[in-house]
């Protein structure tokens, strides 16, 4: 049976949400670090979902919210500070590409965690999304060999450490739906946003650079816009994973996002399209067909 349009609209709109914030934060890391910009973007979202949750008179965490909600934000937290430091380790060429398995590991996860299984249809999308989107972070003069690809995640660590990266956002997923299901999403989008943003300001602290959280005063609306935008696309992710299976959410968020990635450097940035970006596209194009059929 076909899922309730809104809830589909919910994830495409997120999807696309996600995608603008990568560009905010591209144009927003340009003039400050990555970990002083995620402690700034994701503690700046938590009072807007303070007020939402205030404003609706919503009520606080259910029994049995707390642990799943908790491992989520450890999660979280070890993902953005890995997704770090394998970028430093590796180039973006062998890294990046690496979370494109994450709508693949998430619907594997979500098989035991949640008994959500999806149809022979929606798997077969799923797994188009994951070929495209692997295939669109190719350099244009790539030619796409598994062989090749499994070299070089044993040979790059940062590479390796990547597909952690992956594993441990589609882990934090079904985490994030086992708690909605005992709290309402602006009560747990603002614990996750102070978690994660906690565990920022903890490493950074650590390192002796708490000071470089007063961003300078040329990237602070920029921020101020990556906030509002980061907000409303966790949001929306969040009421779509209530009801849709995470799988199928998080193909959408990566189809979606690759595309689009790929579509603002090419108007925007002059950036060249060669041809595993277009057979990524229409793999891409038909995965999501596939799932919203």
């Amino acid at each position: 049976m076909a899922a309730p349009l809104i809830y589909v609209l919910a994830a495409v709109a997120s999807a696309i949400g996600y995608s603008v914030t990568d560009v905010a934060r591209k144009a927003l890391m340009a003039r400050a670090r990555p970990l002083p910009v995620l402690v700034v973007i994701a503690w700046g979202a938590v009072p807007l979902f303070a007020v939402w949750w205030l404003v609706r008179g919503l009520p606080a965490a259910g029994d049995g919210y707390w642990l799943p909600a908790s491992v989520s934000i450890v999660l979280n937290v070890a993902a953005n500070l890995a997704f770090f430091e394998a970028l430093r380790r590796s180039p973006l060429s062998v890294t990046i590409p690496m979370l494109s398995l994450t709508p693949a590991f998430a619907s594997v996860l979500a098989v035991p965690l949640l008994g959500e299984v999806p149809t022979p249809r929606e798997a077969l999308g799923i797994l188009l999304v994951v070929a495209g989107a692997f295939l669109v972070n190719l350099g244009l003069d790539d030619r796409f060999h598994l062989g090749d690809a499994w070299r070089a995640l044993l040979r790059e660590r940062g590479a390796l450490l990547m597909a952690g990266v992956a594993l441990a956002w589609a882990l934090a997923t079904p985490l994030d739906k086992m708690a909605l299901a005992r709290a309402e999403v602006p009560f747990h989008a603002m614990v996750l946003n102070f978690g994660v943003g906690a565990g920022a300001f903890v490493a950074l602290a650590m390192r002796g650079r708490v000071g470089e959280i007063l961003l300078p005063r040329g990237a602070r609306w920029l921020a101020l816009l990556s906030i509002v935008v980061t907000a409303a696309a966790i949001a929306l992710f969040l009421v779509a994973i209530s009801h849709l299976l995470i799988g199928l959410v998080e193909s959408l968020k990566r189809g979606i996002g690759s595309a689009a990635a790929l579509a603002v450097g090419h108007f925007f940035f002059d950036e060249r399209i060669g041809r595993p970006q277009l057979v990524a596209v229409a793999l891409m194009s038909l995965g999501v067909a596939l799932i919203l059929l």
